[in-house]
């Protein structure tokens, strides 16, 4: 299941035995104020500079002062990291480990030197090829006749005849209802939200349609109809309802929500928007 706000680690992380890339997102959300209060101030600091490093990196867009916030972050991590060793934090198979010979941390200092010559970072993330693993090869796999010598051969033929299927669903769908078979390109909206090209074609030319073929939902755009607000305290004051206050309002014909869906804007790339989540109000 979608895992709605942030996700806790309540026995701790050292019995997760496959850690993917979204457990390790998980633990940059939390993992600096887990920390804080416990351990010393420096070590606190070296794990907060890792985790900015990590954020800013990966950020869609680089300008000159976000390439040296880049810098400035991997700098202070080796000016901290002594800490680390210093409570044998740094630790493997054997025991701890009395140093920071590590190949990836290596890597850290060339992102600097890489991101001018050839753009951001996040293009040459792993996450879309380990998506397409799982509904490329993954699930197709069960329909194959699980042989490895013609794996290859059945998977391709599988999705060929997947992306014939929805390419005929496309062509009767415009046919039957006289639409024209040309996908013209049309600025209806400031903000962009990151949608399948197919399925935003038919939203727009025919909404009513749009159940009736398959692929990845569109994140629907709220900032288009809904309550817009520049202060977020305004939606954690209301998180809180008192069920007398409640009876109260709706018996003056005012609309009471026990819950409703927050959505906000890409804090690296504020022109993009971000898929919403359900907040659910606390009954008092």
């Amino acid at each position: 299941h979608k895992c709605t706000g942030t996700h806790h680690f309540g026995q701790g992380v050292s019995h997760v035995q496959q850690m993917m890339g979204q457990e390790h997102q998980d633990i940059q959300c939390t993992i600096v104020t887990t920390i804080a209060g416990i351990t010393d101030p420096d070590f606190i600091r070296a794990v907060r500079a890792l985790v900015y490093f990590i954020y800013k990196a990966q950020s869609p867009t680089v300008t000159p002062t976000s390439i040296t916030d880049v810098a400035s972050s991997l700098q202070e991590l080796h000016a901290f990291k002594h800490a680390i060793l210093h409570v044998e934090a740094h630790r493997g198979t054997s025991g701890p480990i009395e140093h920071f010979e590590i190949p990836k941390l290596e890597l850290l200092a060339s992102f600097t030197r890489a991101i001018p010559q050839l753009g951001s970072i996040i293009q040459f993330t792993a996450d879309v090829s380990e998506c397409m693993l799982i509904t490329q090869c993954k699930n197709p796999f069960k329909h194959t006749s699980h042989q490895c010598a013609t794996f290859t051969e059945q998977i391709v033929h599988l999705l060929d005849q997947e992306e014939t299927a929805r390419q005929f669903d496309l062509y009767t769908l415009l046919c039957s209802n006289s639409l024209s078979l040309n996908n013209l390109i049309i600025n209806e909206f400031d903000k962009v939200i990151d949608m399948d090209p197919m399925l935003g074609w038919i939203a727009r030319i025919a909404p009513e349609e749009l159940s009736h073929l398959q692929g990845p939902r569109p994140v629907r755009n709220h900032f288009l109809k809904g309550l817009l607000s520049e202060d977020s305290r305004i939606a954690f004051h209301i998180t809180s309802v008192n069920p007398t206050l409640a009876t109260h309002f709706r018996s003056h014909l005012l609309d009471v929500w026990n819950k409703f869906h927050l959505q906000l804007h890409l804090t690296l790339c504020p022109r993009l928007v971000m898929p919403s989540q359900q907040v659910q109000a606390h009954l008092l």
